[in-house]
């Protein structure tokens, strides 16, 4: 057995349970420690708003938004019959970077006396340690 499949088959477990760590349980325990509390206290930790809009019912609701692209090299080797004249073989090496990204919207709507009364969120990533 090469020298490297164990060091290949650590790393990949390590990551495995590195990103174990960060989900959107833990993400959904912070947002709920903030309603309540005053949204001057929500920006002062995490920072301004990408946007605000106010709702029919007068209450303002604070969006941040976040979103990356993150990109994994893959590899594939074919190996296949070239077929017809002489039988040659046929070998493929092909490389590409699927891209994914990683979206997640969150909504803090606050009351009339700048209270937040409750969050919601959006996206493929929203996830906190």
């Amino acid at each position: 057995m090469p020298k490297r499949i164990p060091t290949y088959l650590a790393l990949i477990i390590g990551l495995t349970l590195f990103q174990g760590c960060a989900n959107h349980t833990n993400f959904a325990k912070k947002q709920d420690q903030w309603v309540g509390k005053k949204v001057t206290e929500f920006i002062d930790k995490v920072g301004y708003p990408d946007s605000t809009f106010i709702l029919p019912n007068k209450h303002k609701v604070y969006v941040y938004e976040k979103s990356t692209n993150r990109s994994a090299p893959s590899t594939m080797i074919s190996y296949g019959y070239g077929g017809g004249y002489g039988g040659l073989g046929l070998f493929n090496l092909g490389y590409s970077t699927p891209i994914q990204n990683y979206t997640c919207k969150l909504f803090i709507e606050t009351n009339k006396k700048g209270k937040i009364v409750k969050w919601g969120s959006r996206g493929n990533h929203c996830v906190s340690n």
